[in-house]
């Protein structure tokens, strides 16, 4: 086979593996380009048990990892996703109390495993696990999208671990007296809401994402 020969083959061959790629692309509603960035890839990453993404820092980065979404303001806090990326990625993971969270598809196999560890390293199980929520951190115009709108964060037994660490009869939240639970999300890259504003943030909450 002669040089312009292979050459000619391999330019057939990209050029079926860009159709290809935009193909996938059209059926997530990504843009159709034939470039496998990192968009694409997060959306190639399968959601098999145990399958678990790279932890992002930024919101550029969740984007990217877990894939962008167009949402429009509904009432007070609450958003609507535009689109099938929550059919696509939000699933129902069964934890080992028997609850049933909803979860993206790459952080909620993982969860589940860090949830019972943790139960089992404090000896403290909540009772209330609040997991994927389409809101706004605030109920204002210009506030940014909560984690839990990715299906990437949880809320522990709120009442208990208010922000700020404190109960309303002055006592630690439940998760200040039983650190081994936070150790061990920390421990997975997880960040805690509890370390935020010099150590006196959002007790109940944790978020698959770097620490700020």
């Amino acid at each position: 086979m002669t040089k312009a020969r292979r050459l000619e083959l391999l330019a057939m061959d990209l050029g079926a593996v860009e159709r290809l790629v935009a193909a996938f692309q059209h059926s997530r509603g990504l843009v159709e380009d034939g470039d496998p960035g990192p968009k694409t890839l997060a959306e190639l990453q399968p959601a098999a048990p145990g399958a678990a993404a790279s932890i992002p820092k930024t919101r550029s980065g969740v984007r990217a990892v877990y894939g962008a979404f167009d949402w429009t303001p509904g009432r007070g806090r609450s958003v609507e996703i535009e689109g099938n990326w929550t059919a696509r990625n939000i699933r129902r993971f069964e934890l080992h109390t028997g609850q049933r969270r909803r979860l993206h598809r790459l952080a909620g196999a993982e969860f589940v495993q860090l949830f019972e560890r943790a139960c089992a390293a404090s000896g403290y199980t909540p009772k209330s696990v609040q997991t994927f929520n389409p809101r706004r951190i605030k109920a204002r115009k210009d506030s940014k999208l909560s984690m839990h709108a990715y299906g990437i964060a949880a809320d522990f037994d709120p009442i208990d671990n208010p922000w700020g660490g404190r109960r309303r009869d002055g006592s630690p939240s439940l998760l200040r007296q039983n650190m081994a639970f936070v150790e061990v999300f920390e421990a997975a890259g997880w960040t805690w809401g509890g370390r935020w504003s010099g150590g006196k943030g959002d007790d109940m909450h944790f978020e698959r994402r770097s620490p700020r």
